[in-house]
């Protein structure tokens, strides 16, 4: 069953976006482990799809091990997957553990992702949080399969994931 894109769109978090601490739990993802540009990933989540097409239970993710950005990135492209989903050659499948991040909706082209980092970082370091890699990007509204989409209009979730929290 497809999802209804008036429901779809309706469960999309509303502006106005504020940093959140929120806890995330554990998720099941398939991955692709990557060293590469940014713009490079595309292959990576249409790989995963391709495969993975009816296992895949959430929106497209990418996990970053930088802690500042690097031309040449290792990240994770992935996808939450459902129980008993198994791994191929070169998609591991593993459990993404839990943990408590600050994030922050993102409108807007992903090059100026950095904006919405930097105003993550300096919550973090006023709330006295040590963030901890990974970072996640949860892309909730984002280029389509066949249209390009507006990049104005996209919506990503930036999750900094924080120790010290508690």
């Amino acid at each position: 069953a497809t999802a209804n894109p008036k429901e779809t769109a309706m469960s999309l978090p509303q502006p106005p976006y504020e940093i959140e601490e929120k806890t995330l739990p554990p998720l099941l993802i398939a991955a692709v482990r990557m060293k590469a540009a940014y713009k490079d990933c595309g292959p990576a989540f249409a790989k995963i799809g391709k495969q993975y097409l009816w296992q895949t239970c959430g929106p497209a993710m990418f996990l970053c091990y930088d802690a500042c950005y690097q031309e040449i990135a290792n990240y994770e492209v992935c996808f939450p997957v459902k129980p008993g989903t198994a791994p191929v050659e070169g998609i591991e499948v593993r459990e993404l553990p839990a943990g408590k991040c600050v994030s922050l909706i993102h409108v807007g082209p992903y090059d100026q992702l950095g904006e919405t980092y930097a105003k993550l970082k300096a919550y973090a370091a006023e709330k006295g949080f040590a963030p901890v890699l990974p970072s996640r990007e949860v892309y909730l509204r984002g280029p389509g399969i066949f249209f390009r989409g507006n990049p104005d209009k996209y919506l990503t979730d930036v999750q900094l994931m924080i120790e010290g929290s508690g």
